[in-house]
């Protein structure tokens, strides 16, 4: 496993399998979805049209977050001021950004009408089920441990600061879709997350 070994190839291609993977579940996703939902029987729906607040500066603001990161990427890869901290730490970041590829196709499969924007639809359903049993925002979860991989895997300060950005940026975009959502459902919502966490089971 050299490849590992060498950040200039190692990053770039697990970075290149997880968009892949999302690319490709998003597909499936779409050429699989009847409609603006999945038809899950029993499921809660939404009778009007809505976008999340402040949703298109958010997700600019996430974009800016990952312009960061591979901006990061790209000086420590190219510049070679990778830092290794222990032996098999390529291998634990591969991990930690293969986790976060399974989350976000397990999400992307399950939810089928899941958008860039936090917008709902008439008939647009709430997701309860699959991954989003175990946590509100699987996607955006999923976002965070692609870059808290790259940064256990190349630990620069620019690359830490840039995990730290999208943490924020998908907190921020997770809190207005759950404004969303609850304006949209109500209290099937609001029970909802009662019972379930933001990003991490149990904590979050």
């Amino acid at each position: 496993m050299k490849f590992l070994s060498q950040p200039s190839f190692g990053i770039y291609a697990a970075h290149a399998a997880f968009w892949c993977a999302f690319v490709i579940a998003r597909l499936i996703a779409q050429s699989s979805a009847p409609g603006q939902h999945d038809n899950r029987e029993g499921a809660t729906r939404a009778s009007t049209q809505d976008a999340a607040p402040y949703s298109r500066a958010l997700v600019s603001f996430h974009a800016f977050a990952f312009a960061i990161l591979y901006f990061g990427l790209g000086i420590a890869v190219f510049g070679g001021h990778s830092l290794a901290l222990f032996q098999s730490q390529p291998i634990a970041a591969l991990l930690v950004i293969g986790c976060g590829a399974v989350l976000c196709c397990w999400a992307l499969l399950y939810f089928r009408s899941w958008r860039f924007r936090a917008t709902v639809a008439v008939g647009h359903e709430l997701a309860t089920g699959g991954p989003f049993r175990l946590l509100r925002h699987p996607i955006y979860m999923a976002l965070n441990l692609l870059a808290l991989g790259s940064a256990l895997w190349i630990p620069t300060p620019i690359v830490w600061f840039s995990f730290v950005l999208v943490v924020v940026g998908g907190d921020l975009r997770a809190r207005s879709e759950e404004a969303l959502l609850l304006r949209t459902y109500g209290d099937a919502y609001a029970s909802y997350c009662e019972r379930s966490r933001r990003f991490v089971p149990g904590v979050y």
